[in-house]
């Protein structure tokens, strides 16, 4: 079996055209490593707090570090297992934060999660931040949106184009630390391929850049070209959010050697 080797990656993230302050963050695990052949890969992460200002930002940023460490001192070597307990982590610290006062009160986070190891991605979700997989053929979102409008959509309800403009598009039925146990989804032992891409994205892009587009741009160009020219395009169409971008760029070791 061929392993994998993360060739190269980027992030961007930007507080947009409309709010004061960025409540998205961002995260990539072990900070100083590039080996994606560690017991546990590599894990990159980002987030989108709600709440009040310094409650958002504080939710999101307390996410993606408490995962990052979590993660890796797990006591267990399965990696499902171990993004189950990160995220678990991280809720109970949010959650009881929410309750030491009134401007805390209401804090949560969307939190989405990609691990690569050897030749398979796991993924943890909550919320409506976004991991997508691109290749020369296609583009195709692998986490669901957990909110209303979503899931009115996935039913068959409202069209895509209605979901986008929807009032209530951004209300969310599951956040991270909003609740004392989170629902994690958990998806499991993705087989890579040759040569891909991920993109993990908070709504700020996806609000603004269509699917196909963020495809052309991961393709054209690195990963840390790729992700400013994402968060730029968001801008020059109103930067209604906060937008974070992540993107990884996957290849296999041995063509990586020739």
């Amino acid at each position: 079996m061929k392993k994998k080797t993360i060739t190269h990656f980027g992030n961007c993230s930007d507080v947009g055209q409309v709010r004061s302050d960025n409540q998205d963050f961002l995260g990539k695990f072990p900070e100083n490593g590039g080996d994606a052949l560690s017991p546990k890969g590599q894990l990159f992460v980002v987030a989108d707090g709600m709440g009040g200002h310094k409650a958002g930002r504080e939710a999101s940023e307390l996410a993606v570090n408490t995962i990052g460490h979590a993660y890796y001192s797990a006591p267990t070597e399965s990696i499902p297992e171990s993004l189950q307990h990160a995220f678990q982590a991280a809720n109970d610290k949010i959650h009881s934060q929410s309750a030491t006062s009134a401007k805390y009160s209401g804090m949560g986070t969307t939190c989405t999660a990609l691990v690569l190891k050897d030749d398979h991605a796991y993924i943890g979700h909550i919320g409506d931040s976004r991991v997508y997989r691109i290749s020369k053929e296609n583009i195709v979102q692998l986490t669901n949106d957990h909110s209303n409008v979503a899931e009115m959509q996935r039913r068959g309800m409202i069209t895509k184009e209605e979901a986008k403009y929807h009032p209530e598009r951004s209300l969310l039925y599951r956040a991270l630390g909003s609740r004392a146990v989170a629902e994690i989804d958990i998806i499991d032992d993705i087989d890579l391929g040759a040569d891909e891409y991920f993109l993990m994205c908070t709504d700020g892009l996806f609000n603004h850049v269509e699917d196909e587009e963020m495809k052309t741009v991961v393709l054209r160009n690195d990963p840390q070209k790729a992700s400013e020219v994402l968060v730029e395009l968001s801008n020059d169409r109103g930067g209604t959010d906060n937008i974070t971008v992540q993107v990884v760029h996957v290849k296999s070791s041995d063509q990586n050697n020739k």
